[in-house]
Order: structure tokens, then C-alpha cells, then sequence
């Protein structure tokens, strides 16, 4: 090694800055950008085609036929010192190619940082093509992250060679420093790519085609394929860097003790416990100091709370809190003082996924007796009670077996019964936390290892424990379900046949040590054998109601399963349920001589009819085609009575709605939506049901009355997430109306009935963009007493108002009572049942020219709305999709865009157009005083039953939902934050005034209202 030999003056004065930046910082994804692939032979050898004709199997590979086939990048990331797989792969998407060649210019990210990986870190890029519907390899990739060269991070533009198959180096060719096999004018031409040169236009345009025309000439064929990527610009280089950990070594001996000679005046043993412990003295040459390595771990854990290594004196101290037989007794008897139970109070209305901190979790072991005696679920008032259950099982240590054995032999059953189970508590048991694979894996090992050692054995006992008490607690659940009607379990019923996922990785998967099966208790492995599984079989059996939206629910997850195949998912699970249902359904209407499989067959024909009519249209008419001459077409064909269209072989009920019988349709009500998917309006023909008489009259009666039910049936488009927020608007609704408020909402019904299609019921309404730009009659237009006759031009003129005056003038009857079909009490006991007062009459004023039922109806409706819209974060709200119905109720459709998402810039949190508020009379009119009531109501009412909202959200984290799959880890987060838990009910409602105000003053929507108006305006 060269020394410097020269003194320290002779250096040069001057100094060199460079900034750098260290990898070990960098914590951000890694991302490549996979360009183009370049083929350097001029003729690629192709299948003759002979070939093709005397050996048809050659079309299964589709690289032997075309010249720019199909083809997808996979990208992992190995590490180069062992060549393990330390990423999960990702891939480009699908690209159709013409015929320039194989272009992607997709943007892929990966899900692991830069500061992850180490200094031989590479990327492996698999070309794969599709092979009898399996991928197969047709050439792979490699480039190291890092440059040994320099010891920084890759960046810009490279091409880098593809081997093939037959290649000698197909197996594995990294190279880490100076990437070999590139011209000099491609070295130049890639730094000059990666901004290393400046950029001069002029020069460019003369320099640029003659570099192209060289490449030509001077084809570099190593290699017969070369793949171009690009690799993130940073603003300085990135060097490669890790953080150092210190070995842990025994310090020398010294004296640590002060040089202050000892006095005999101190006593120097310490008394604990009645017990003399000899204290060292520094004087004493027999005391050593030795190294103890959990010194440092506990100082690193206090020093950083979230260290994932964990405190023995923590443990120590929770084993000690939590010992069974001292404190049993002292528990028992224990109440929390005014602070604590406040403490415990805001650890209840925690979301079920948020983690708790040990603390809490002791806090609730210690109070586990106080909140299981007062769990009384009669007693609306002991709110702390509520979702209690869940919250101890996450608290309790499951590789503890006194905790164990304490909670499900003592707490659950001499204090917890069904009766006493919250329904959205025995959702919550039913989610993917309680599962004996998850909480079981410390103590789970592999099948594979087969020694019957002492901790292998403890390992087994255990786990067999924790199995069979996660199986108890599911059961539970069931069993709470069962007490639900028909009714309250449909509004459940999409999260349930969620939860059958979670039920399948428990019953289908054999459990470990199957040499001991027989101590699991009613072991089965299939599916079919789960408690939920057999529950909704069976009440779907019995009730045709509940049955309809079972078999289209597991319908659906079954085609998206089988069309998107999970690795580690149960992928046969909703096929076995769906020919187990119908197996049983056929047997039961069979014995019982009932027409719900006859009606299920009839659905799934009308489905199919209405798929093939679409088709026929698509083929028939271009997408540009006149939409008049697809009305006409349709009309024709649903006229014919060949079509079995106009009059249906037999009535039977609406898959959409299946208290509706339907019998045939109107051809001439019928149309094509102007779309690209050509959706289509069917008016059907109903048959009503009638007050009096036999109850089949309406069948054979030869008095039957008939109705009209329109619908949409659209082919293209996945309406799994509309049908989701459908269900928990219907849900709010039920909730509000058990709270005996009525916000007169209009959840209209939507059924997905596979994956791309689905049926939406078709709603009288207009825009409110049609409303404010129409004309109206003098006749309706109101100028008279009341604070609206001096008011501002705005609001006398509104077009909402005026459409409200123009709907007043015919006959409009007051709606009945409407009731909650919630269950308000499923206990047996022989406690009174509080009887909630009677909903006061609307305190709505008539002075405005409108009816007050109208008036009633849209004040309430924009309440309504206004929350839940807010709630779950409907995004891309303007005036087309805000709709208003003749009797007045105000309603939201299209919802593309939840949980926060918007296609536009700085959406609002809550869409509330002045219009909206005009159309009540204003801001200073007393409706809308009235309006903000009932905002308040209502949102205070919603975020007492947040639990549930949230544990239904929680089982629809693994459902293929394009808005929860973005981003399924901040889904329960984004919903918890509307609801503003940590607030108290007067500041919950002090900051929805301040949203209110906001959404009315708020001037950007506007500006955005009126572009989008005009573009489709001008789209028209």
C-alpha cells in the first residue's frame, strides 16, 4: 500500500466537497421501469407452415409463430452472497404488441427498500410467455443493483443481454462492476440518457438519426435479445453503505466503585423481604464484574419503544402480573376508579385491528372480572361493556397456558353466553386474527420435522390447545348469528361469505401432528364441516330470500377465484359450498314441495338471456354506432316472442330483489344506455301481490294485478365495490331507524352477478345538473311570504326549490313509520325492553311553496347523505351524480371512488353544494337549522356502532374490491378516522359543524362542478 510521504504542508490547501448519500438511508421501495425488448436478428426463425398443419401443438407456444408474440416481465430480488429470494416478484401487466415490437414502459415497484438489500444485491428479469395457461421461461436477465467499481447504486437507463434457454450462461451472469458487452457509442449514448451530457435541441435533431442509422449498420449480436430498463435518477450518487452492529465483548475488570474508603457506620447487608442479602464491598477482591448480555437489550428497548426484541424484565413482570393463583381472588373483587375506567373507556372504542400496548393489555387482564359481571347486554347504558370479549382474547398471551386455560375454562364459561355476545363482537371472532396457524406459530413446527423430542411435544400440546379453543370461538359466533333473523343476517351476509375464507384455511388445511389428530376436537378437514359454512347452507336452504343472495354472493368469489388463483389461498372452497348448497336445496324443496330450486334455475336462465343479448348487440352494432338504431334492435328482439322475453315460461323472483315476482317485460320501456358497455334498461313485468285472498292468487288468480320494475343489466364493469357500499348504507339505515330516525335514504339495490356484470335497479330521479339548468313555469316559481321573499335572488330561484314546488302540486301521501329490522334484544330474560319514544313529527316549515312530506323528505335525505358519504369517503362527487326523485329524497349513485379516493385534485371531505342548502330555503332559513340536527343525530348515532362498521370492513379486506386492495392496510385506519373516536360526543359534533361550514363555503368544488358541466356539455 502507497504511503504519503510528503509532510502535511506540502497537501494542497484547496478542498473538494461531494455530496453523496448513504443506501442505508434510503428507505424507499425498489422501482424499474421496464422499456422495450430489442431483437438483433433481422429474421427470427419462425415455424414453417407446414409445420403448423402437420403438428398443431405448435400454436401452444406462441414465440414459434409470431415475431412480436405475448410476452410479460417477472422481476425478483436475490441476494447475491447466497442467491436467496428476498422479495416477492412482480410483473408487467398485460401489453398488447404491434408490429414495431415487445413495448411495456411500465413502472413496477417492489416490495422491498433499498436500505434492505446488501452490496450484492441483484435483479433477476424472467421473460415468461404462456404456455398451455402456464407461464413458461423464454429468456431471463440479470443486473446487480450495486457497481463494485465505485460502490454506488445503479441508476438511468441500461441493456443489459436476455439468455435463453440454451444459452451456457442461462443459469446465472452477474456482473457487478463496468457492465461488459456495450459499444462505446451505447455507453455514450445511455450517459447521455442519463443526463451526463447537457441537451442541446439542435444538435440532437442532426446528431440523434445518425446515431440510429449507426446502430444499424453495426447490429451488436452477442446476443439474440436485449432488454432495456431504466432505473431511478437520483439528485446525487448513492453509496453503498449498512449499519455496523457491535460485537458484544466482556469488558477488563475496573474499579467501579468510589475510591471513598468504606465506612463502618453503613450497614452493609440490605434486609428484602425479611432476608439478609451481603452487599460487595469495593475492598473485596472475590467480586468480578462479568458481562450480561441482557443489560444491553433491556436499555435498547427503553431507549426505543417499538424494538421488536423483547424485555425479560417486561416478561418477568407480565408473568408475575398474571399469575394465576395470587391474584385470582384480589381480581374478582376489583373496580376501576373514575380515571382508570375513562382509560378503559377509550381502549373499548379502539378499532379491533389497532395493536394495544402492553399497558392497556394488563389493564384489561387486570379488570378481566369487573367488565365480564356488568356485561349485561340489556343495559343500553354500560357502553364500556361493548366489544369487551374480542378485546381480552387479543390481550391474553396464546402461548401462555394458565392464561389459556384460565380464559376458556373460567371467564367465558361462567360469565359469557350467547345471549350476551355483541353481533359485531362475534364478527370480529369470525376474522382472519383468530386463527390457530397465526397465533399457534411460535409454537407450530413444519410437518417435516419429526423428532419427538420434550419441546416438540410441548410444542404439540399446545398447539392442539390453541386450535381447539380458536374452533370454540368461532362456534360462539355461529351460535350468535343464529339468533339473528333472516332479515339482520342479509345485511351480513357479504361480509359472512367473506369470512368463509378464514374458515377454510382453518377446517380445509389438515392440522400438524395428524399422529394425534383424535385429541382435536371435531376435526374435519373440508370446508363444508365449518360452523359457518353449515349455518348459512343451512338458513339458506330455509329461507329463498336469504338463499338468492347466498348463491350470487358465493357465485361471484367463486369466478374471481377461479380467475385469479391465490398460491397460498383455498381455492376450492366457494365451489364445494355452491354444489353442496344446491345439492341440499334440490333435496329440500323436493321433500317439502317447494319451488326455490324451480325459481333458481329460472334466474340463472334469465341471467344468461340477458348475457347473450348484450353479446348480440356488441356484435351486431360498432361502438360508434347510432345508440337510436340499438334501441330499435332491442325493442324487436325482446318483442319476439320466440325470445321467451316478452312472457317469461314461468314467473319467478328477481335475482336484483326476490320479493318481486317478475313475469315478462315492456319492450317499447326498454333501451341501450349511450356507453361504450352498451348497458341495458329492461322494464319487467311484475305481478303484485295482493292484500286479500289466497296467497297463490297472484300466481293463478285470474285477477292479478301487474306492475313495472325497470333495472340496468351491465356487461364490463365489476360492481362488487357499488353492491358493498349499497349494503352498508342499508345497514346505516337500519341502524338510524332502530335509533327510530328515519332519514327517508334510497339504497337501491345492486347484485353483481359475476365479476364483469350485475343488475342495478333503475330509480325515477334527475341530476341535480339537469334540475339547476332547467326552466320552470312562472306558476311554480314562489315569491311569497317568509324569509325567502327577501332573500337572495339564489335561493328564490333555485332550480332544487323550484323542482320541489313543481313535484308539490300532485298528490303526495305521507310514507308509513318505517321500522328497523335490527333485533333490539336477543336475550331470553325477562328484563323489560326499553320502548324508545315515538319519532316527533318533521319540525320541517311549509313557507317556501313545497309540500312539508317533499320538504320533510329532502331535508332528511341530505342529512343522511351528507354523513355517510363523509363516513366512508365517496369520492368523485358532482352535480350528475347527485340525484333528486320526484318525492323529494336526495340520493348519491356511482360510487367508483370510497375511502378517500377522487379522480380530482383537493377533493372535499364532504361534497355540500350551496345549491343543495338553497334548495331548504338557505342559510338562514330554519330548515336548514333543522338540516344540521339531524347531521349531529346522525353522526353521533353511526359512531356509537362504529365497531360494527369497522369489523364488516375488516372481513372485506381480502375481497377483490379495486378501492381496498390499493391500499388494505390503512382501510380500517381511513374509516376510523371519520368516525373521531379519541373525540367526545360535543366535540365530535362541534367538528362536524366546522365540516358543514366548510363544504358550504368551500369555492374550488364549484369551479369544478362548472369544467365538469361543460365538458359534458361539449362530450354530448
Amino acid at each position: 500500500m502507497a504511503t504519503l510521504s510528503q509532510p502535511q504542508s506540502a497537501l494542497p490547501k484547496t478542498k473538494i466537497a461531494t455530496t453523496f448519500g448513504l443506501s442505508k438511508d434510503l428507505k424507499s421501495p425498489i422501482s424499474v421501469k421496464v422499456c422495450y425488448l430489442e431483437c438483433t436478428r433481422n429474421n427470427v426463425s419462425l415455424v414453417p407452415l407446414s409445420t403448423k398443419f402437420e403438428d398443431p401443438t405448435v400454436f401452444k407456444k406462441l414465440s414459434q409463430i409470431y415475431k412480436n408474440s405475448d410476452l410479460f416481465v417477472e422481476i425478483r430480488v436475490y441476494d447475491g452472497k447466497n442467491n436467496n429470494l428476498i422479495s416477492t416478484p412482480v410483473r408487467t401487466s398485460y401489453k398488447a404488441f404491434n408490429n414495431k415490437g415487445r413495448t411495456w414502459n411500465q413502472q413496477l415497484k417492489l416490495n422491498i427498500d433499498y436500505n434492505q438489500i446488501s452490496i450484492d444485491a441483484y435483479l433477476k428479469f424472467s421473460i415468461c410467455e404462456i404456455i398451455d395457461t402456464k407461464p413458461s421461461v423464454f429468456g431471463v436477465s440479470y443486473l446487480s443493483l450495486f457497481s463494485h467499481d465505485s460502490s454506488t447504486l445503479r441508476s438511468g437507463s441500461h441493456k443489459i443481454p436476455v439468455f435463453m434457454e440454451d444459452d451456457p450462461q442461462y443459469s446465472k451472469n452477474i456482473q457487478y462492476g463496468t457492465l461488459i458487452g456495450l459499444t462505446d457509442l451505447e455507453k455514450r449514448l445511455i450517459d447521455y440518457e442519463n443526463g451526463k451530457y447537457p441537451r442541446l435541441n439542435w444538435l440532437d435533431k442532426m446528431v440523434l438519426p445518425k446515431v440510429d442509422a449507426t446502430f444499424l449498420k453495426t447490429n451488436n449480436k452477442d446476443h439474440d435479445y436485449y432488454l432495456y430498463i431504466e432505473l431511478p435518477q437520483f439528485e446525487f450518487p448513492i453509496v453503498y453503505s449498512d449499519i455496523i452492529y457491535q460485537i458484544p465483548t466482556i469488558e477488563p475488570i475496573t474499579e467501579t466503585t468510589s475510591k471513598i474508603p468504606p465506612d463502618d457506620t453503613l450497614n452493609s447487608n440490605i434486609i428484602i423481604n425479611s432476608i439478609d442479602i451481603p452487599m460487595a464491598t469495593s475492598h473485596d477482591p472475590s467480586i468480578m464484574k462479568v458481562y450480561d448480555p441482557d443489560f444491553h437489550i433491556t436499555a435498547n428497548n427503553h431507549l426505543n419503544p417499538n424494538a421488536t426484541t423483547f424485555d425479560p424484565v417486561e416478561l418477568k413482570y407480565r408473568k408475575l402480573e398474571r399469575n394465576i393463583d395470587n391474584n385470582t381472588i384480589l381480581d374478582k373483587e376489583l373496580k376501576p376508579t373514575p380515571q382508570l375506567r375513562d382509560e378503559l373507556l377509550r381502549i373499548m372504542i379502539k378499532p379491533s385491528n389497532a395493536e394495544s400496548t402492553d399497558n392497556e393489555k394488563n389493564l384489561i387482564w387486570k379488570f378481566r372480572y369487573y367488565f365480564s359481571k356488568n356485561n349485561s347486554g340489556n343495559d343500553p347504558s354500560n357502553k364500556s361493556v361493548k366489544s369487551f370479549l374480542p378485546k381480552f382474547l387479543r390481550s391474553i398471551n396464546w402461548e401462555n397456558d394458565y392464561e389459556l386455560d384460565h380464559t376458556f375454562k373460567e371467564i367465558i364459561p361462567f360469565y359469557w353466553n350467547v345471549d350476551k355476545l355483541q353481533i359485531g363482537d362475534a364478527l370480529e371472532l369470525l376474522g382472519d386474527y383468530f386463527n390457530p396457524y397465526t397465533l399457534g406459530k411460535p409454537t407450530y413446527q413444519d410437518d417435516s420435522m419429526t423428532s419427538k423430542s420434550s419441546k416438540m411435544k410441548s410444542d404439540e400440546k399446545r398447539f392442539i390447545k390453541i386450535y381447539n379453543n380458536v374452533c370454540f370461538l368461532r362456534k360462539l359466533a355461529v351460535e350468535r348469528l343464529k339468533l339473528a333473523n333472516s332479515e339482520e343476517l342479509l345485511l351480513y351476509l357479504l361480509q359472512l361469505v367473506q369470512a368463509l375464507k378464514y374458515e377454510a384455511l382453518i377446517y380445509e388445511k389438515s392440522p400438524p401432528f395428524c399422529e394425534r389428530s383424535d385429541q382435536i376436537e371435531d376435526n374435519a378437514s373440508s370446508t363444508l364441516k365449518s360452523p359457518l359454512a353449515d349455518f348459512l347452507i343451512e338458513r339458506a336452504v330455509e329461507n329463498e330470500k336469504l338463499g338468492n343472495f347466498f348463491y350470487w354472493y358465493v357465485k361471484v368469489e367463486n369466478e374471481d377465484q377461479l380467475n385469479n388463483p391465490h398460491i397460498d389461498g383455498p381455492i376450492k372452497i366457494y365451489m364445494d359450498i355452491l354444489n353442496r348448497y344446491i345439492e341440499l336445496l334440490k333435496a329440500h324443496c323436493h321433500e317439502n314441495r317447494l319451488p326455490y330450486y324451480k325459481h333458481l334455475k329460472h334466474q340463472i336462465w334469465f341471467i344468461k338471456k340477458l348475457t347473450s343479448l348484450v353479446e348480440l348487440l356488441r356484435a351486431s352494432f360498432k361502438k360508434n354506432e347510432a345508440t337510436a338504431k340499438k334501441v330499435e334492435y332491442l325493442r324487436e328482439y325482446l318483442a319476439n316472442s320466440g325470445n321467451e322475453l316478452l312472457k317469461f315460461p314461468e314467473p319467478f323472483p328477481l335475482p336484483l330483489d326476490p320479493s318481486v315476482m317478475i313475469c315478462g317485460c315492456y319492450p317499447e320501456e326498454s333501451s341501450v344506455f349511450k356507453s361504450s358497455l352498451a348497458p341495458l334498461k329492461i322494464t319487467l313485468k311484475t305481478i303484485e301481490k295482493k292484500k286479500h285472498g289466497h296467497a297463490t292468487s297472484q300466481l293463478f288468480g285470474k285477477r292479478s294485478r301487474y306492475g313495472k320494475y325497470p333495472l340496468m343489466f351491465k356487461i364490463g364493469d365489476d360492481l362488487r365495490q357499488d353492491q358493498l357500499v349499497i349494503q352498508i348504507i342499508d345497514l346505516m339505515d337500519q341502524l338510524l331507524k332502530n335509533e327510530n330516525l328515519d332519514l327517508k335514504l334510497t339504497p337501491y339495490k345492486i347484485l353483481a352477478t359475476s365479476p364483469i356484470s350485475g343488475l342495478i335497479q333503475f330509480v325515477p330521479n334527475e341530476t341535480l345538473d339537469s334540475i339547476l339548468s332547467k326552466t320552470y313555469p312562472t306558476s311554480v316559481t314562489y315569491s311569497g311570504g317568509g324569509e325567502t321573499s327577501d332573500g337572495p335572488p339564489s335561493v328564490s330561484n333555485n332550480g332544487i326549490l323550484n323542482y320541489l314546488r313543481l313535484h308539490s302540486q300532485e298528490q303526495q301521501s305521507e310514507e308509513p313509520i318505517s321500522k328497523s329490522i335490527l333485533s333490539t334484544n336477543t336475550s331470553q330474560s325477562n328484563t323489560e325492553i326499553p320502548v324508545l319514544p315515538r319519532q316527533p313529527k318533521p319540525t320541517i316549515t311549509s313557507d317556501l311553496g313545497v309540500s312539508p312530506i317533499l320538504m320533510d323528505n329532502y331535508v332528511k335525505s341530505c342529512a343522511g347523505y351528507c354523513v355517510i358519504t363523509y363516513i366512508l369517503g365517496v369520492g368523485d362527487r358532482h352535480l350528475d351524480n347527485l340525484l333528486l326523485s320526484p318525492n323529494g329524497k336526495f340520493w348519491h349513485a356511482d360510487f367508483g371512488y370510497i375511502l378517500g379516493r377522487d379522480p380530482k385534485p383537493f377533493p372535499p371531505l364532504m361534497k355540500l353544494p350551496i345549491q343543495v342548502i338553497d334548495g331548504m330555503g338557505g342559510l338562514h332559513h330554519e330548515n336548514y337549522n333543522v338540516f344540521k340536527s339531524y347531521c349531529f343525530i346522525t353522526y353521533t348515532t353511526l359512531r356509537k356502532n362504529s365497531n360494527l362498521i369497522l369489523n364488516l370492513f375488516q372481513l372485506m379486506l381480502d375481497a377483490n374490491i379495486p378501492d381496498i386492495q390499493f391500499d388494505p392496510s390503512r382501510v380500517i385506519e381511513k374509516v376510523q378516522e371519520k368516525f373521531c373516536l379519541q373525540m367526545t360526543e360535543e366535540e365530535a359534533i362541534l367538528h362536524f359543524q366546522n365540516l358543514i361550514n366548510d363544504s358550504v363555503n368551500a369555492f374550488l368544488p364549484v369551479v369544478i362542478d362548472r369544467l365538469h358541466s361543460l365538458a359534458q356539455y361539449w362530450r354530448a
